[in-house]
């Protein structure tokens, strides 16, 4: 590896290409277009089944990209009570009030349930867009990163990962997508029986280069975020996309540091 000493902050700053997101070869101008035109505010979700060849390296999505789910109807659906969009051949969801600490997580409501507590039922919303193509092109989109000690967490109330199964077993290319790192702790450990804690840690960045990054300031959030990125990639390639730049956040059996900390791609 190489990282010597310890430094505190991002101790190397590279420019990368983007990755080409496996059989996705167009993914850094997918999101781009989506980040675009479906962007409503930072709580927000959308997930995509196109045509295979829509996802391939010579297509830049334009505006009949999706012809049946146009950016002004979709917006103004997930602007609504609702907050979720049922289209053709997008699906969309803001997230939706509990009480005043706490809402449904648009991945929730895309993976789980589109409509609770009202309907009680499991009616996961991508499979029903899944079940359109069975081997198109899908790429689900959000914009923060599962928070970690619900959503991303395998034991956790409201977890995703096991409706992941559904992009596991899909037959065309598929890639689960985040824009920014969101630090949600999982709960303080007492000083007094703390573990002795690094100050920074080496992290990959792509394929041949590591950096040393400071820590989270909860750094048992940081463990468990970099566990459930394992857990989510194990289902469906996982990725980091911002700025028209994508990377992958798993490679080679380690975390990508850039998936880990809020830093620019």
């Amino acid at each position: 590896m190489g990282c010597c000493g310890v430094l505190v902050g991002l101790a190397l700053f590279l420019v990368l290409s983007p990755a080409t997101g496996g059989r996705i070869k167009n993914l850094p101008k997918i999101i781009s277009f989506l980040q675009k035109n479906y962007l409503d505010g930072d709580q927000f979700a959308v997930v995509i089944n196109v045509p295979a060849e829509k996802c391939s390296a010579r297509i830049k999505p334009a505006q009949n990209f999706l012809p049946d789910d146009s950016a002004q109807k979709v917006k103004h659906v997930m602007a609504s009570t609702a907050g979720v969009y049922r289209g053709q051949q997008l699906m969309g969801a803001r997230q939706k009030p509990i009480h005043e600490t706490s809402s449904y997580h648009p991945e929730y409501l895309l993976l789980i349930q589109s409509n609770p507590p009202e309907n009680t039922s499991y009616d996961p919303l991508l499979k029903e867009l899944l079940d359109k193509d069975k081997h198109g092109c899908v790429v689900f989109y959000t914009y923060n990163s599962p928070c970690v000690n619900t959503c991303s967490t395998p034991e956790g109330v409201y977890s995703i990962l096991p409706a992941l199964d559904m992009l596991r077993n899909h037959k065309g290319p598929k890639a689960f997508v985040f824009g920014k790192v969101w630090k949600h702790n999982v709960g303080l450990v007492d000083g007094k029986n703390a573990e002795p804690r690094p100050l920074a840690h080496c992290y990959r960045l792509g394929r041949r280069v590591y950096a040393t990054m400071s820590l989270w300031e909860n750094y048992e959030s940081q463990l468990r975020w970099e566990a459930n990125i394992m857990e989510m990639n194990a289902r469906v390639r996982l990725y980091r996309c911002d700025g028209g730049r994508c990377v992958r956040c798993v490679y080679e059996s380690e975390a990508d540091g850039r998936c880990m900390h809020p830093v620019d791609l």
